[in-house]
């Protein structure tokens, strides 16, 4: 049921054309700012305030939907999880931006990409070098982080932990927004990236070169404090350039970037590479759920 709920609303997102213009919730940032300057909340501590703004809320949630779901053969839970996986996943439809970037670069506009990478592709807190290499390595490193926090990340704790699951990794993503922790210092978001992580990492070395990106995944496989967006960083471009090594891969990256037609070449085989590490994912979702009905 999770496959069919999965897929009718990547239909609806892919069809209706939904996308927010932001990566920030509204709903949660005001649930945020209800606490955020109360003296008895600041006293928490870290994991205190985590745990009541981001795992309590979903717990309760989640729950709700739980027992929604043997309620009239359970379609109103079915409605409920479509609109919610639909809310989440539209955060990441992006792609008219990628397009806008790529287009400024295919007509040699670099001071327009800039413009397009700095409103909408990259990280706020950080800022965007105006060197076309270093400015173009951040956008291919944010691309790849936000596809996966957005996307992959969501529909991973869907299938492992349903409503719940995706609850947890949305209001933890939003939270991390909020309060900009650094990935060593947020714990929580570290460890539920780790293994969603390392397996579309994997994914990326199927959907590519495979023998030259899995030799970096397993490089990276077992280093447990390696932050989620270094991880898909190297491996896809391993998967892609046919390096070796770190820095073979960071090499091919710049020199690739001094030129703007080689830089959009590149970003659109990093968008084709998302695509059919999404088509594997639900192939391997649809396997999973034929195998398991006939089995069960």
């Amino acid at each position: 049921m999770k496959f069919l709920i999965l897929f009718f609303t990547l239909m609806l997102q892919h069809y209706r054309a939904i996308n927010r213009r932001t990566t920030t919730s509204r709903s949660f940032s005001k649930w945020f700012k209800l606490f955020q300057q109360r003296a008895w909340f600041q006293k928490l501590g870290r994991t205190g305030r985590y745990i009541f703004i981001v795992f309590i809320p979903s717990i309760l949630i989640g729950g709700c939907f739980v027992l929604v779901e043997n309620e009239f053969w359970g379609f109103p839970a079915i409605i409920l999880e479509i609109a919610l996986l639909l809310y989440v996943l539209s955060h990441a439809d992006f792609e008219r931006h990628v397009a806008q970037y790529r287009q400024d670069l295919a007509s040699g506009d670099i001071q327009g990409a800039y413009r397009c990478a700095d409103q909408y592709l990259a990280i706020p807190e950080i800022e965007l070098s105006d060197e076309l290499a270093k400015m173009h390595d951040q956008v291919c490193h944010t691309i790849l982080h936000r596809w996966f926090e957005f996307f992959f990340l969501m529909v991973f704790w869907f299938l492992v932990l349903g409503v719940p699951g995706v609850l947890l990794a949305w209001f933890s993503l939003q939270y991390s927004q909020l309060v900009h922790c650094e990935e060593k210092a947020w714990r929580p978001m570290h460890w539920l990236s780790w293994i969603p992580a390392r397996l579309l990492g994997l994914t990326f070395a199927l959907a590519g070169n495979f023998v030259q990106a899995v030799t970096i995944w397993q490089q990276t496989l077992w280093k447990w404090r390696t932050p989620a967006d270094v991880v898909l960083y190297k491996v896809a471009l391993a998967s892609l350039s046919g390096k070796t090594d770190d820095g073979g891969c960071m090499e091919a990256m710049i020199n690739a970037e001094a030129d703007t037609k080689v830089a959009c070449d590149q970003m659109q085989e990093l968008q084709m590479l998302h695509r059919r590490s999404a088509i594997i994912w639900l192939v391997a979702i649809a396997l999973i759920t034929i195998v398991g009905g006939a089995l069960f």
